[in-house]
């Protein structure tokens, strides 16, 4: 009896090492542990960088066989200088086109363009017209007129502006390019246009000078 009773217990007692293990086992199985470790986290900032790539076109534009001339700009990143202007008869103009790039990783949006006289000094009587979208400038005693304004539309010409008011000019051609987006990495050409309309009494314009500024925010 003893020895049966000896040998229940040491299969009771190997049958209770033998759970023991598989639980071991099993428990090690389902406590398993994954490592995931970076060796180094840079945060790259983002470039903001919207300016003139230097890339243009000067146009004459006329009616007749007048004298036109509209010398080549002087451009850095942030301007574009523009040199001699000559417009001698009705319909005289020069296009200027000027290409921005966005080199950065933010979009940007055209929030603003806006025309301003910098001085003045051969008696014109200017005005901005819709916030500076359009400049208007007369002499007195003449019934010619100078505009000046940008705009997204690269086939302006005299004929396409007619007797149009510079208010209409201003809703036609230049509000187009306000909200204009420019992406990052990409380009887009901005045309300044400076017209004369009328038959000018004094075919020399001299003593005026301008500033247009295209603003640019974070789209």
């Amino acid at each position: 009896m003893r020895r049966h009773n000896y040998r229940l217990w040491k299969y009771a007692i190997f049958s209770m090492m033998l759970i023991v293990t598989l639980m071991a086992i099993g428990y090690s199985a389902l406590s398993q542990t994954l490592s995931v470790t970076t060796a180094n986290t840079v945060q790259q900032s983002l470039d903001w960088s919207i300016k003139f790539s230097g890339t243009y076109n000067a146009v004459p534009l006329s009616v007749s066989a007048s004298s036109v001339t509209c010398a080549s700009p002087t451009i850095t990143d942030n301007t574009a200088t523009l040199n001699t202007i000559h417009l001698s008869a009705a319909g005289d103009g020069c296009k200027y086109e000027l290409q921005v790039s966005n080199t950065g990783d933010i979009g940007g949006l055209l929030s603003s363009a806006t025309t301003a006289i910098n001085s003045n000094s051969s008696g014109y009587t200017c005005s901005q017209v819709s916030s500076g979208k359009v400049v208007s400038c007369t002499i007195s005693g003449d019934d010619s007129e100078i505009l000046i304004f940008p705009s997204s539309n690269s086939a302006i010409t005299a004929s396409t502006l007619g007797s149009s008011t510079a208010s209409s000019i201003a809703t036609t051609y230049v509000t187009p390019l306000i909200d204009t987006v420019l992406s990052g990495g990409t380009s887009t050409n901005v045309y300044l246009y400076v017209f004369l309309r009328g038959t000018p009494a004094n075919t020399t314009f001299s003593g005026l000078s301008f500033t247009t500024t295209l603003s640019y925010a974070q789209h």
